[in-house]
């Protein structure tokens, strides 16, 4: 993994964390939104997955935000 993609990683971390707390939505709930299991939201809050561009569509989706607000 590049020093560029383990930034745009860690931000997409923790802005799937900020915005989940924002809108105080369990794993499960937010998983239901996205159409992802509640593990795959837990493994991208923990640094273990990296979703790929239709999945950040989807959490995008689910906060009501535009996906580049995901990783900046």
């Amino acid at each position: 993994m590049t020093s560029s993609t383990k930034k745009t990683a860690e931000k997409l971390q923790a802005n799937v964390q900020k915005y989940r707390a924002k809108l105080k939505f369990t794993r499960l709930q937010l998983s239901i939104q996205a159409g992802v299991s509640k593990d795959y939201i837990y493994d991208i809050e923990a640094g273990r997955r990296i979703p790929k561009l239709d999945v950040i569509c989807r959490l995008a989706d689910a906060f009501k935000i535009e996906p580049y607000e995901l990783l900046k």
